[in-house]
């Protein structure tokens, strides 16, 4: 059984970091992480998933135009499924394929992408916009590698990104939408081998752990939270503030390590120390989630307290005594639909 400890073994991968403008094999995950993957049993759980993902038949959608996600009474599920499972479908095929060479795993994950860029005509609402910016990125770390595979041709789905995805990247946000922009627009721009994109999503990146993290780690605009369309208000302000804490990390710690996978490090800039600073403040409130500031008002109870996959990721660069605790513990963390577990190390 791995434990994370404060020196944890898969922190100590030899991450070669590639020259800027050296394009590597993959931007997510870096290829270090899927050969160390590679060396476990069923691939660290991506085989069994993969093999799964081969069954799936593909299931586009011509107009993107969900409703919100909340409602006044609360949260709805099931908008635009098909985005979000067929988009980790691909990434998990990208990844297996990159192991074992066997094509149908690319052949399947190539068809999940063309099928969205021959079907997909608009995206109408917010929501849908949303839908691509949250799920989105994980199909394009697919398309990046597999671009490199002679017998696809990427130029189809190259012109559905520029024609339907640029548009409605979300990274101006000024909340968690914003920097999952930042994710989608660095993949977006990587796939496409577009440097200004690449640029303008680091850049922004830096300019939100600016703008987003107070001074003593939390994001004031997440940690209010409701779980209905009174934001940051109402009889449930604050239930859903600590699993907004984790949705917005999320796609912070996936962002930098596609920046560190194309020799732009964000880690060790000033802005990388908010970052360490972000993560003790949200690994120490999921230890203790008691002492979340509205854990009280909510009778204690929060919601997403263990939706932190992304602790994986952080506690390689930021070794955190809170952050391996929790990852060493019987429940550890939830929603590790990546495989991060198996990438980064764990119990």
């Amino acid at each position: 059984m791995h434990k994370i400890t404060r020196a944890c073994a898969f922190a100590a991968l030899s991450l070669t970091l590639p020259a800027v403008g050296q394009a590597p094999a993959s931007i997510f995950p870096a290829p270090a992480r899927i050969a160390a993957v590679a060396a476990q049993p069923g691939w660290g759980g991506f085989g069994a998933v993969c093999q799964q993902d081969l069954k799936l038949q593909p299931e586009p959608l011509g107009d993107v135009s969900p409703a919100g996600h909340y409602e006044s009474k609360g949260a709805k599920t099931n908008v635009a499924e098909a985005i979000k499972r067929e988009a980790y479908a691909a990434y998990h095929l990208s990844v297996c394929y990159q192991i074992g060479k066997d094509r149908r795993y690319a052949v399947k994950a190539e068809n999940l992408l063309d099928s969205w860029a021959s079907t997909t005509t608009g995206i109408g609402t917010l929501q849908g916009e949303d839908e691509f910016n949250f799920n989105g990125p994980y199909a394009l770390m697919a398309a990046y590698s597999l671009k490199q595979d002679a017998a696809w041709n990427s130029a189809p789905f190259a012109d559905f990104v520029r024609a339907k995805l640029v548009p409605v990247i979300h990274a101006k946000l000024e909340n968690n939408h914003g920097n999952w922009g930042v994710l989608f627009e660095a993949s977006i721009g990587a796939f496409l081998d577009d440097r200004a994109l690449i640029d303008a999503s680091r850049d922004r990146w830096l300019e939100l752990m600016h703008k987003q993290v107070a001074s003593d780690g939390s994001f004031p605009l997440e940690i209010c939270r409701s779980d209905t369309t009174n934001w940051c208000g109402g009889a449930t302000k604050g239930i859903n503030g600590l699993s907004y804490e984790h949705w917005t990390l999320t796609p912070i710690a996936l962002a930098a390590e596609i920046f560190r996978s194309l020799g732009l490090d964000v880690y060790q800039t000033p802005e990388g120390q908010t970052l360490r600073l972000a993560y003790h403040r949200a690994a120490t409130w999921t230890a203790a989630p008691e002492t979340f500031p509205y854990y009280a008002a909510n009778h204690g109870h929060l919601n997403g307290v263990r939706n932190a996959a992304y602790f994986y990721i952080l506690q390689t660069v930021y070794p955190e005594p809170a952050g391996a605790a929790i990852l060493n513990s019987a429940d550890g963390v939830k929603n590790d639909e990546l495989k991060l577990r198996a990438l980064y190390g764990g119990r």
